[in-house]
Order: C-alpha cells, then sequence, then structure tokens
C-alpha cells in the first residue's frame, strides 16, 4: 500500500532557488509546501522571504553603489555646467538604510503574495528532517509540528563565515540593516563581496581600508581584478597587502575596534569604528540533520553533495543553489536550476543546468562583469600556446565632462580558443558592467566565434562596442 504523504513537493528555504522551484511545482499541479527561516546573526540581523539575494545581497549590493556613485555624478554636473550644487553636502546613513530596507520590505511581502497566490503553504519555521520523507517544524516559539512529503528540495543558501568572537565584527549581511554610519571601517577579506562593501562604504565619505592575505577576488581573472584594486586604491581606499589576521579586541568602552595583523614577519595595528568580517561563506545546512538520514556532506564547507540532476544520496532528495558543492554561487543559476529541477520532476523533461558561460557582474566601485573562463582557467585547460587573448582599453564618453586619470582602469578582455576561433572568456571593467556583458552572454551560449565579433557593426558610441572592435 502507497504511504500518503501530506505534500507531493516541500521546499526548504525561500531563497532565489526555493521561490523558482516551488512555483514551478505548482503550476505543473502538485501540492507544494515551503519552510523558510533567516537564522538571526550574532548582531540579531534578520529578514524576510527571498533568501540572501532580495534581502543581504543582490538587491541592496545594486542599490547601495548607485547610491554612493551620486557623489561623482554631482562632480560630473558641476562640468556639464549645472549651477547651485558645488555644496559638498552632507549624507543620511540611517535615512539610506531606512530608504533600502523599505524597498526590501516590500519585496518580501510581494514573495509571500506571490507564494500565495501559487497555492504554496508557506511556514517562517526552521526545518529540521526526521528521515527521508519527515520534516519537523520549529517557530519562533518552540511550538514544533511534523509534516510529510513524498519530494524535498533543501536549497538553504549559504552564510558569511564567522569570526571567533562574532560579536566584535559585522558581516554583510549587517551592514545593510546597521542604521549607525560605519565610520572608519576595517574590511577583513578582498572576496568580492567584501570589495563591494569596501567600495560603497567608502564612496559615502568613510575611511575604508580593504585587509588582503592573498590576492584580490582570487576566483576572477586576476589581470581584470588588479584593474577593480587600482582604481579602487586611486579612489582611497587602503589595501594592506600579504597581512595575516592577528587579533581584535574591543577599545574604548567597546565602541571602538582595535586590530593586529602580522605583515612580512611585522605586527602592525590600528583602531577601527567597525569591522566587516568577509573571508567567505558556508553552507547553512550543519542543523538539518542530513547526515544521519543518509544525505552527504563535504566535510570542508558543509556542502551537500548532488549530481549533475541535483539528486542528492537519498533518491526523494534534491538540493540545489549554494548549499551545494561544486555549484557557482550566482542567484540567476539557483533560479534556473530550481525551474529546471522542477520540470523533471513533475514536467517529463529531462534538461539538466548547464552551467558553463554563466554571466556575472561584481558591483564594485568601478564594475567588473565576465563570462566563461579566466585566462589563468583557460591556460590550464587549453594550454597557453592554445588560447589567443585580445585586450582593449578605453576612456568612457560619460567620463570626459571633467579629466579622470581612473579612465586608465578601463577595460575589455577577450579569450579565445585558436583551434576553434570559439570565444571562452569574456572579461570588462567599466561602467555598467552588467548592461554591457548580458547580451553577449546568449552569444557565448551559442559558442559564438571572434569571428562572429569581427563581422558585428557596432553601435557607436557605446560602452559595449568596445568588446567588439578588439584586434
Amino acid at each position: 500500500m502507497l504511504k500518503k504523504f501530506q505534500y507531493d513537493l516541500f521546499v526548504i528555504g525561500g531563497g532565489a532557488g526555493g521561490l523558482a522551484s516551488s512555483k514551478a511545482s505548482a503550476l505543473l499541479g502538485k501540492k507544494v509546501g515551503m519552510a523558510d527561516f533567516a537564522t538571526p546573526s550574532p548582531h540579531a540581523t534578520t529578514w524576510g522571504t527571498g533568501g540572501t539575494c532580495v534581502n543581504v545581497g543582490c538587491v541592496p549590493t545594486k542599490l547601495m553603489p548607485f547610491s554612493a556613485r551620486m557623489g561623482e555624478i554631482r562632480k560630473d554636473q558641476i562640468a556639464a555646467g549645472y549651477q547651485g550644487i558645488e555644496s559638498e553636502g552632507k549624507h543620511n546613513w540611517k535615512q539610506l538604510i531606512e530608504t533600502v530596507q523599505k524597498h526590501i520590505k516590500e519585496l518580501n511581502v510581494r514573495q509571500e503574495s506571490s507564494l500565495k497566490d501559487h497555492g504554496i503553504e508557506y511556514y517562517n519555521k526552521f526545518a529540521k528532517f526526521i528521515d527521508r520523507h519527515t520534516i519537523e517544524l520549529t517557530d519562533l516559539k518552540g511550538e514544533k509540528e511534523i509534516i510529510s512529503a513524498k519530494n524535498i528540495i533543501v536549497c538553504v543558501g549559504s552564510r558569511p563565515m564567522l569570526y571567533e568572537d562574532p560579536k566584535l565584527v559585522i558581516t554583510s549581511e549587517d551592514v545593510f540593516q546597521q542604521t549607525t554610519p560605519p565610520g572608519k571601517t576595517l574590511v577583513i577579506g578582498a572576496s568580492y563581496v567584501g570589495l563591494e562593501c569596501a567600495g560603497f562604504i567608502h564612496g559615502f565619505g568613510y575611511d575604508t581600508t580593504v585587509l588582503v592575505r592573498t590576492r584580490v577576488m582570487r576566483n576572477f581573472d586576476q589581470e581584470m581584478a588588479s584593474k577593480v584594486e587600482g582604481y579602487m586604491s586611486d579612489n582611497g581606499i587602503k589595501f594592506v597587502k600579504r597581512a595575516l589576521l592577528q587579533s581584535i579586541s574591543a577599545v574604548d568602552n567597546g565602541k571602538r575596534r582595535l586590530v593586529k595583523w602580522v605583515r612580512d614577519g611585522v605586527v602592525e595595528e590600528d583602531i577601527y569604528d567597525t569591522v566587516l568580517y568577509g573571508i567567505g561563506r558556508q553552507a547553512s545546512t550543519k542543523q538539518l540533520n542530513l547526515e544521519p538520514i543518509g544525505v552527504k556532506i563535504d566535510a570542508r564547507n558543509y556542502k551537500i553533495i548532488a549530481d549533475d540532476y541535483d539528486r542528492t544520496t537519498v533518491d526523494n532528495i534534491y538540493a540545489i543553489g549554494d548549499c551545494c558543492l561544486n555549484r557557482l554561487e550566482y542567484t540567476p543559476i539557483a533560479v534556473m536550476a530550481g525551474r529546471k529541477l522542477a520540470k523533471r520532476l513533475y514536467g517529463n523533461s529531462n534538461e539538466i543546468m548547464d552551467y558553463a558561460d554563466v554571466a556575472t557582474t561584481i558591483y564594485t566601485p568601478i564594475e567588473y562583469g565576465c563570462i566563461g573562463l579566466s585566462e589563468e582557467r583557460a591556460q590550464q585547460k587549453y594550454g597557453q600556446d592554445g588560447i589567443k587573448i585580445y585586450r582593449s582599453h578605453f576612456k568612457p564618453l560619460q567620463w570626459s565632462f571633467r579629466q579622470r586619470d581612473d579612465a586608465k582602469y578601463c577595460g575589455g578582455k577577450l579569450i579565445v580558443h585558436k583551434e576553434s576561433d570559439r570565444i571562452i572568456g569574456f572579461h570588462y571593467v567599466g561602467p555598467e558592467a552588467a548592461e554591457v556583458t548580458q547580451g553577449f552572454a546568449v552569444a557565448m551560449k551559442m559558442k559564438c566565434t571572434k569571428r562572429d565579433f569581427d563581422n558585428t557593426v557596432s553601435i557607436h558610441p557605446s560602452l559595449a562596442e568596445e568588446m567588439i572592435l578588439m584586434k
């Protein structure tokens, strides 16, 4: 006799992947439930439906740098003839945070409303496996209930790694809700998230330093990463390189932080109002009770091991998004993976996610968009003699209102596979990187060649034409 389950599908995690997979499954006629609960950070930061992207990731990370650029825009306005705006003015950090949070809360409400419209039963509760089909849900009061489901998708994402005393530092999760101005800030770690945060904090006028242990944005093309670093450095952000963090302690009655690090064998120190810890992220799987029911997890980063079809080692439990091993940690990937999984489960599809030639953009003060392989990865895969590199350097036309030395960091780079002439790496550093990069992602998915670029008539004047005209 077949066992009857409460749900056809239950989704653990209300981020991008969870929302996409649950809605797609509901549209295919399945009864779907979802549990979503953001465990508060050490600074009591929590949030609503939408996961990292909506609440503490993509959305505020785009809004904050946009706001920070207003000061640069004012300088251009003066050069363009606008009068009466010569005063530097004063930035109100609290008002900015309130504005950003207002928009985020609107998105939270919209997401919950969309779940309801799709007939998905939503639980703002913490989920933990009892067995492969049974989940225990716990609310903020500690009250529990048990649900069952035939299939379960785990898409709980990841959270920032914490310092040994997390009360001494904040993370990228806290900075978007902190209404107190950051003041003099140290960012520990040169990941793209760390550089984005350093960029907008400095853009609002706060003294900002980045502590770098090895390389800046080490998983990206290093030539282009050096352009981003150079631009930020020339515009006043300090980089302390080859530095190993030694200690962080509270001073001035707990109001400030004394940070010590070792560089070239010498101990250095400084005092900061805010220390933002950004050395990486970790999958949010520890408390799910996955291993006792047979789901294998990588011991180093707690990521779930899943195959190309998103199946875990338990055949009715699936995993997508940032909590999975060997997946690119980008929101649109989780969205597409979630939809494809739902169609495989309930829509007679056998199509799997293609992780090649995925476009992304880093919202640093000078933006960086890329698709495909870095030069380093291309050399590893095809050898130095198997690829050809094209480069361009340009000054954006919109930067011509005033003399800007930092235009030297704008540039494009194409990596071409010699034998096939196919473009295998696309890299752009300059304004509006996301808008420049997105269309080229379609071309690269269609296996475009350098000859295709050469035969394309460019739009002039434009930023994107710089990527077409390389010789």
